[in-house]
C-alpha cells in the first residue's frame, strides 16, 4: 500500500524547541489547554471502554470506513514491562477536565525510532484541538532521548491530515529501511 521510502519525521529536540519552531501547532495545543484538556501518560489496558468510545466515535476516518480491528473491544491485558526508556510500547492520552479519556497514541520505541503506531481522537472533541496537544506531550515525553518521531508515509491521509503533519513539523523525509 504504497513506497515506505518518504516518511513523515519529526526529530525529538526537545519540547521548547518544537513550541519554537512550530507556532500553529503550539497555540492549538495551548488553546486546547485553556479548554481543560490535558495530556497524560495511560495505561491502555486500563482503559479499554474509553478507547473503545474513541474507536466507534465516529464510522470513518480520513474519508474511509473505520476497519473491524476498531469496532471490536480492545484488549485488557498489560503490556509487557520494559525496563529501558529507549525500547517498548509508550501509551499516552489527552484526558478531558473530569479525566476522561478524549486522545489516544502509542508509539513503538526502538532506540532513536519513535513510531507513531496508533493515533485516535474523539470525534465530538475533534473541533477542540487535542490532537496538537497530543503531538506536543509525546514531543515532550520522547526528547529526554534523542531520536526520531515518524508519522507514517508524508503523502499519507487526507489534505487535512497532511496540513496537520506539517503543522506539527513533520517534514518529508527520504528514509533507507535495513534489511532485518
Amino acid at each position: 500500500d504504497g513506497d515506505y521510502t518518504e516518511m513523515a519525521v519529526l526529530p525529538l529536540e526537545g519540547v521548547d524547541v518544537w513550541r519554537e519552531g512550530h507556532r500553529t501547532a503550539r497555540k492549538r495545543a495551548a488553546r486546547a489547554e485553556r479548554r481543560g484538556y490535558r495530556f497524560a501518560r495511560i495505561e491502555r489496558n486500563r482503559r479499554a471502554d474509553e478507547i473503545h468510545q474513541i474507536n466507534i466515535s465516529s464510522p470513518t476516518r480520513q474519508g474511509r470506513p473505520m476497519s473491524n480491528g476498531y469496532q471490536a473491544m480492545p484488549s485488557t491485558e498489560p503490556l509487557p514491562v520494559y525496563p529501558c526508556g529507549r525500547h517498548g510500547v509508550h501509551t499516552y492520552g489527552v484526558e478531558t477536565e473530569d479525566g476522561k479519556l478524549a486522545a489516544y497514541s502509542w508509539i513503538y520505541r526502538a532506540g532513536e525510532l519513535a513510531l507513531v503506531s496508533t493515533i485516535l481522537g474523539h470525534a465530538a472533541h475533534l473541533q477542540a484541538e487535542i490532537m496538537y496537544l497530543l503531538i506536543e506531550g509525546i514531543v515532550q515525553a520522547e526528547s529526554p532521548e534523542d531520536g526520531y518521531l515518524v508519522y507514517n508515509r508524508y503523502d499519507s491521509g487526507s489534505d487535512g491530515l497532511r496540513f496537520f503533519k506539517d503543522r506539527c513539523g513533520f517534514e518529508r523525509t527520504d528514509v533507507e529501511w535495513g534489511e532485518w
